[in-house]
């Protein structure tokens, strides 16, 4: 692996960067309504492609979008998606054209949970309420390859899911730029702490709603009992290397390499993050989603 700690943010998010600033795009607002909105438009702006007029279909539901590709591929997984944004930010119709895009890569339909936004709710009654909906749809899919994945917050509440609330249900977690650690601040938050999408004060604020429901639920990422360890499925980690999340990331990879886990890890030095939802307007972006697909996703794991 490329030596991640001295990165150069990559082009084409380095100009971004600079309209982001000039434009005073920042997510946060004191309504979080607002700041919902600010995100949302922002990420349409400068991020996301049009709706393709193809035959990749996308089911609505109670709680979650199904997106399927055009071609699925036999053997294909049912890929459930917990999508990032602190607790506080973005929905699943932010996240669709990336998940479409990842879906005709894989070749595999894409399910993704919406979930209940902090502060109007605790993340211990968001959680409880995912957890059920996520449940649910895995006995309805019962018999099915099913892959658990998540990025940023969902990352984090993808291995809760998987160690603590449905063990031995899916063949692969995968976990794009997650939160592992609601409780420290490494070097990464110092050095990319602000121009780099996600800032230091924003992740602060996620981390305040976080760090109490993993106290109350005794879940720890960076010092998991053996029983979670032995509960772990295979893992997959990305990792962003101009993320203040790169550092807790980078050591919750290394901490499984002296465990007795399946972990695989791709980093990707010039990219910040949430890069995935910059897929449809930048070529590094669309690239790397393509290069998870590939290398992430493996498509020869057993049912």
């Amino acid at each position: 692996m490329s030596d991640p700690r001295t990165p150069s943010l990559n082009a084409e998010f380095r100009r971004l960067a600079v309209a982001r600033k000039l434009a005073g795009a920042a997510v946060s607002a004191n309504s979080p309504a607002q700041g919902r909105i600010n995100a949302e438009r922002w990420i349409s702006r400068f991020g996301s492609a049009p709706e393709p007029e193809d035959d990749t279909a996308a089911e609505t539901r109670d709680h979650s979008v199904i997106i399927r590709p055009r071609q699925e591929a036999a053997d294909s997984p049912w890929v459930m998606y917990v999508h990032g944004g602190g607790m506080v930010y973005y929905s699943t119709a932010v996240f669709r054209p990336f998940l479409r895009m990842l879906a005709e890569d894989l070749q595999a339909p894409i399910e993704a949970f919406d979930y209940l936004k902090a502060p109007e709710h605790t993340v211990a009654e968001s959680v409880r309420r995912l957890a059920a909906q996520v449940a649910e749809r895995c006995r309805e899919l019962a018999g099915r390859r099913l892959v658990l994945a998540g990025d940023s917050v969902g990352g984090l509440l993808a291995l809760y899911l998987g160690l603590r609330v449905l063990p031995e249900v899916f063949s692969r977690l995968v976990l794009i730029y997650p939160v592992l650690d609601p409780y420290t601040e490494r070097e990464s938050y110092r050095t990319f702490g602000e121009g780099h999408f996600l800032d230091r004060d924003s992740m602060r604020l996620f981390k305040s709603v976080l760090a109490p429901f993993c106290s109350e639920a005794g879940f720890d990422p960076m010092a998991l009992a053996p029983d979670d360890i032995a509960r772990l499925p295979p893992c997959s980690v990305v990792t962003a290397g101009c993320d203040v999340l790169r550092d807790e990331g980078l050591a919750w990879v290394e901490q499984m390499t002296d465990r007795p886990a399946d972990v695989r890890h791709r980093h990707f030095p010039d990219l910040p993050h949430d890069f995935c939802l910059y897929a449809g307007k930048l070529p590094s972006a669309r690239s790397a989603v393509a290069e998870i697909a590939r290398t992430v996703f493996p498509p020869d794991e057993e049912s």
